[in-house]
């Protein structure tokens, strides 16, 4: 090895340089390796990045040419909703309305009978239904449930039976007059308070 720097150089001076420059080219290989396979990874993780972009990019795009016509479906959506909830009655016109019920048929020449049953409710709709006789000429109980229907506020009728046994003309006919109301999380957490107490 000292021969080296003497001028001489031997075998196993050359042995000893070609070891050096093979781990040196093992080492230099390894880190490159190392380094590229890195970079590699990084690059395609912002690869995917980039095309995870992309396509939010291009639905975006495609929400934005449709823009226009979602706000008016939104506008025609509210418009509905909003004309729904006024033919809704509140709970406090629900007696008021009854009575104009009553006195409707009354007009009509019929005698009419509302009993109450349970409200059902819904996820945030209640249902509030009631049972009703009504007595009279067939014709009377035909125009009386074609004007509840036709009434301003929203109502259901289910559960129609007229009688066929008529008696000089008077017929019975029995059904269920549902209204609905939607509850606000205000008043159905109030709801829950209230039976809280009561038990």
């Amino acid at each position: 090895m000292l021969d080296i720097f003497k001028g001489k150089v031997t075998a196993k001076d050359w042995i000893f340089v070609g070891v050096v420059v093979f781990i040196a080219a093992l080492v230099a290989a390894g880190g490159y390796f190392l380094l590229i396979g890195g970079e590699r990874a990084k690059v395609e993780e912002r690869r995917q990045e980039l095309a995870k972009l992309d396509k939010e990019l291009g639905e975006a795009k495609e929400i934005e040419k449709n823009i226009e016509a979602l706000r008016e479906e939104s506008t025609g959506m509210t418009r509905l909703v909003d004309l729904f909830e006024k033919r809704l009655p509140e709970e406090r016109e629900i007696p008021t309305l009854l009575q104009r019920f009553e006195k409707l048929g009354s007009e009509l020449g019929l005698r009419v009978q509302l009993a109450s049953i349970p409200s059902r409710k819904e996820s945030r709709m209640e249902t509030i239904p009631y049972k009703v006789t009504a007595t009279g000429l067939f014709h009377q109980i035909v125009s009386f449930i074609n004007m509840l229907e036709r009434d301003e506020r929203y109502l259901k009728i289910s559960d129609l039976d007229i009688s066929s046994a008529q008696e000089a003309g008077v017929s019975n006919a029995t059904f269920v007059l549902s209204t609905f109301r939607f509850i606000t999380r205000d008043a159905g957490a109030a709801q829950e308070a209230r039976t809280a107490v009561v038990k």
